[in-house]
C-alpha cells in the first residue's frame, strides 16, 4: 500500500483547512452568528483574503523589485568589466530575441564570464553607459542625502539645512556608492562585499519613508521635501547634483581612455614583433 496520500484527498484535505479556519474566523473573530459565518465564507475569502493577498503580492513584489534593481547597480559599479558584459549581453542575446535568456544573466550578473575587454566597443554602447551612469548618480545623490539625513535626524542630531550643507551633504551621498567603483578600479577583493550594504539602506528608507507618509507623521523630517518647499535651497541642490553626478561620468571615462592606450600598445607590440620575425 503506497504511503502517499492521493492527490484527491490531499486537495479536499487543504479546502477543508481554509473552510474551516474562515468559518472560525467569521464566528470569533467577525462575531457573526454560526449560520452568518458559514454562509458568509466565500465572502470573507473573496473580500478580505484575496484582496488582502493581492495588497501583500504586489507590494511584496515592488520589495522584490526595488532590490533587485539596487542589487544589480551594485553587482555593476563594483566590476570594471560590467558595461562590456551588458554590451555582449545586448548584442548577443536580447537583440537576437532571447528575452528570458538576458533577462536570467542579469540577475546572475556576477556570475558572467570575463571578457577580453573593459571599454565597449560601440558608440551606442558608450553613449548608453556614461548616460546610466549619469542618471544612476544623480539617484543616489538623492537618495542616499536623503538616507544621511535621516540616519542623523534618527540619531537625534538636527542637520540645519544651509547653502554649504547643500554641497557636502550630496557630495557624501555620492561618495558612499562612487567608492564601490573606485574599489573595482583598484581591484579591491572586497568591493562586492562592500556594495552589498546599499540595497538594505535602500530598502530601509523605503519603508520608513512609506511608514512615515501612511501613518502621516509630523515628527519626522526629510532631507528632500525641505529643499522641495524652498526655491533657493532647489536650485543649489539641481546645480550641485549636475556637477556631482558627473563625477563617476568623468572617471570611468578617464578610466577607459586609459585602458583603450594600454590596448593601442599592445597592438603595436605584437605588430613589431610580428614584423622583426
Amino acid at each position: 500500500m503506497s504511503k502517499h496520500a492521493p492527490v484527491q484527498q490531499r486537495r479536499l484535505t487543504i479546502i477543508t483547512i481554509i473552510i474551516a479556519w474562515t468559518f472560525l474566523y467569521n464566528l470569533l473573530i467577525k462575531g457573526q452568528s454560526a449560520t452568518a459565518a458559514f454562509f458568509k465564507i466565500l465572502d470573507t475569502i473573496s473580500d478580505d483574503f484575496v484582496m488582502g493577498t493581492l495588497y501583500t503580492v504586489l507590494l511584496g513584489c515592488g520589495i522584490v523589485l526595488m532590490f533587485s534593481v539596487t542589487k544589480l547597480y551594485t553587482q555593476i559599479i563594483s566590476n570594471i568589466y560590467s558595461f562590456k558584459i551588458l554590451e555582449e549581453m545586448f548584442y548577443d542575446d536580447l537583440r537576437e530575441g532571447h528575452v528570458q535568456r538576458f533577462l536570467s544573466k542579469l540577475v546572475r550578473f556576477r556570475d558572467q564570464p570575463i571578457p577580453n575587454a573593459v571599454c565597449p566597443e560601440r558608440v551606442g554602447s558608450l553613449l548608453f553607459a556614461l548616460t546610466f551612469l549619469y542618471v544612476i548618480s544623480w539617484i543616489y545623490v538623492a537618495l542616499f542625502s536623503e538616507a544621511l539625513f535621516f540616519v542623523s535626524w534618527s540619531a537625534g542630531v538636527d542637520l540645519p539645512i544651509t547653502p554649504h550643507n547643500l554641497l557636502q551633504l550630496p557630495s557624501l551621498a555620492l561618495a558612499i556608492p562612487f567608492s564601490a567603483r573606485v574599489m573595482a578600479y583598484l581591484k579591491y577583493p572586497y568591493v562586492q562585499d562592500y556594495a552589498d550594504f546599499m540595497p538594505g539602506a535602500v530598502f530601509v528608507l523605503l519603508v520608513v519613508a512609506t511608514l512615515g507618509y501612511l501613518f502621516q507623521s509630523e515628527d519626522q523630517k526629510f532631507f528632500l521635501a525641505q529643499i522641495w518647499m524652498n526655491k533657493k535651497y532647489l536650485i543649489l541642490f539641481i546645480k550641485n547634483g549636475v556637477f556631482l553626478a558627473f563625477i563617476p561620468v568623468f572617471f570611468e571615462a578617464s578610466f577607459w581612455l586609459v585602458k583603450l592606450s594600454e590596448s593601442d600598445d599592445t597592438d603595436r607590440e605584437s605588430v613589431k614583433s610580428e614584423d622583426s620575425v
